[in-house]
């Protein structure tokens, strides 16, 4: 690849630790490397318009832009601040550097303390990019049309981490008809279901007895919440599935549906939630070397670096 010419720098909100870490690391790299145009998000920089004074913004609804722009991005934040850079790039994504400042921080490898290094090195090609792969969801009525929502179709999800169908607030389990492929699986009667990715594997499907899988290993993960049943566990499915999962006629209230922790939905008894396999996939650089223990040998990334 070549030097990158543009960078994204997404932060955790009304964060202070995250906020002294913007103006630390985006005056570094105007100072360092002056070539090197930094974007942030509109708000962050009507925040900081004196502090970073020559920050780049994209106006909002426009996110097709960062993705014709921006050439590798930086989090500062946890889990969350991955998930909502994930959101930004609908279609293909860069790779992403991310700094662990944040909560929970399963997806991050590295220390801010070391950023300096870390980015010098990332431009060196001292670092491997390890391959996250990403799912569609879409909603669907029992018709097979899409559910609206005020007067609009809901459009395709992307998740990084997982679907989440619940009972919610309801007191009674619900009742979810599961297909693969079009072919009937079974019947899940249980708080609900999560659809995960490998990434996701360490968030809710972990917290519901699901097992921790590998980034590198692709496959869709189908974890049931507290089923009423002792053979259903936890499925791995090969990425090239379709899924289906149908709100059964034995349920006695709407189904909840979120998208990554961060939307939800309601569906009825006889609409559904499909859910593939997106081959685009998300990067993160992951640190080969004694900053995170993680050498590449163990971990499965490629050493694709940036060239003059």
């Amino acid at each position: 690849m070549k030097n990158p010419h543009t960078v994204l720098i997404v932060k955790k909100p009304n964060d202070i630790r995250t906020e002294k870490a913007l103006v630390e690391l985006a005056n570094w790299l105007h100072q360092t490397k002056p070539n090197l145009n930094i974007i942030v998000e509109p708000e962050v920089a009507e925040q900081f318009q004196k502090e970073l004074p020559f920050v780049h913004v994209i106006e909002k609804g426009k996110n097709e832009e960062y993705t014709r722009t921006v050439d590798f991005a930086i989090t500062l934040g946890g889990d969350g601040t991955m998930l909502h850079l994930a959101s930004l790039f609908p279609k293909a994504a860069p790779p992403v550097i991310s700094f662990s400042l944040g909560t929970l921080c399963f997806l991050i490898s590295y220390n801010f303390d070391h950023y300096q290094q870390v980015l010098n090195d990332m431009i060196e090609g001292k670092v491997g990019l390890m391959m996250r792969m990403r799912l569609f969801c879409s909603l669907h009525q029992s018709n097979g049309k899409r559910i609206e929502l005020d007067g609009q179709e809901v459009g395709d999800r992307q998740v990084m981490n997982e679907v989440t169908l619940h009972r919610g607030r309801y007191p009674h389990l619900t009742s979810l008809d599961c297909y693969i492929d079009k072919q009937y699986l079974t019947e899940c009667v249980a708080d609900g279901l999560i659809v995960a990715t490998p990434t996701g594997s360490t968030a809710y499907s972990l917290s519901a007895g699901g097992p921790i899988v590998h980034p590198s290993v692709q496959s869709i993960l189908m974890t049931p919440i507290c089923p009423r049943s002792l053979s259903f566990r936890t499925a791995l499915l090969p990425t090239n599935s379709t899924i289906d999962l149908k709100i059964g006629d034995r349920s006695r209230s709407q189904v909840e549906v979120s998208i990554d922790g961060q939307e939800i939905f309601l569906l009825n008894k006889g609409e559904y939630v499909k859910v593939s396999w997106i081959r685009v996939v998300f990067h993160d650089y992951d640190y080969c070397d004694f900053y995170n223990n993680n050498p590449s040998s163990r971990c499965g990334c490629q050493n694709i670096p940036f060239h003059a």
